[in-house]
């Protein structure tokens, strides 16, 4: 029995390095796109066959070896803060069973490449970069997000009304760019939100009425965004909150919006909102509430 567990071993670490001959040359391509330095054709550059924890991960291909022949497939890359100065490779359309890409905090400039529309990817993570341009509108192309993370970069212009088109979107963010205009109506598609951020840009107009639509929103940050007032009072509707900032509300201001029904909150920032009215004695019996 022991022979035949450290022959199994054997086996999987053998498989783990046959990596699909295309995909060496795919991620080979990726790599110089990047300006990521240090792979090369005689190097094991699947690092493992199990996703990392969240997003935590910061020098890693995660590749999936059960596919038939057993030829290993590249299922995630996550490259955080490693310094990379190239563009968002094109070359990523060449691995068509990745799901994951992290290129979190580097400093890669240009635009999402048009490439990417024809990807299966669930998660994309490439925030804290030098990203320009418009939000591309075939990036709501990619039906089978759940994480879109593009803050802090230098995006600009409107918020395409194809991203509505991301059903399957769970969390979403935005902010930390210069994008203007007001919210697409057709984000009310999004009904599947869990967290929403939006804060630090230039958006115009009132924060929309069709928040209801996110009803299962357990985050929503809007801090200083560049809405006006007043807070929306179907904001109530949203009973499932837990952490609500709105913040640097422009306007005349609003009354303290009724918060009653989302009973689970426990972070609530309302600041530089020029709220109104009587402080409301009910969220002294918020047992949840922890930051106020």
């Amino acid at each position: 029995m022991l022979l035949m567990f450290c022959m199994g071993a054997i086996n999987l670490e053998a498989q783990d390095l046959s990596l699909a001959p295309d995909e060496v040359e795919a991620l080979l391509e990726v790599a110089t796109q990047l300006g990521k330095k240090g792979w090369n054709r005689n190097m094991k550059l699947c690092n493992d066959t199990i996703l990392p924890p969240k997003l935590e991960a910061e020098n890693k291909v995660v590749c999936n070896c059960s596919f038939p022949g057993g030829a290993c497939r590249v299922i995630a890359i996550y490259l955080k803060r490693q310094d990379l100065d190239g563009t968002l490779p094109k070359a990523i359309e060449k691995l068509p069973h990745l799901k994951h890409l992290v290129l979190w905090a580097n400093y890669l400039s240009g635009n999402i490449p048009p490439e990417w529309a024809n990807t299966k990817l669930e998660t994309l993570s490439i925030g804290v970069n030098r990203l320009t341009g418009k939000i591309p509108s075939y990036l709501g192309r990619i039906t089978t997000l759940s994480y879109l993370n593009i803050q802090d970069n230098m995006f600009s212009g409107t918020v395409p009304p194809e991203l509505g088109g991301l059903v399957n979107l769970k969390n979403l963010t935005l902010s930390g760019n210069y994008l203007t205009g007001e919210l697409p109506r057709a984000l009310t598609n999004l009904t599947g939100l869990k967290d929403l951020r939006l804060s630090s840009n230039n958006f115009t107009g009132r924060i929309p009425d069709f928040i209801q639509s996110w009803k299962q929103l357990d985050t929503l940050e809007i801090q200083a965004g560049g809405f006006t007032g007043p807070i929306p009072l179907n904001i109530s509707v949203l009973t499932t909150l837990t952490d609500l900032r709105i913040s640097n509300l422009l306007g005349d201001g609003s009354e303290f919006p009724n918060l009653e029904s989302i009973a689970g909150i426990k972070d609530l920032l309302l600041s530089n909102c020029n709220l109104s009215g009587n402080f409301p004695i009910y969220l002294t019996r918020m047992a949840q509430l922890k930051v106020l």
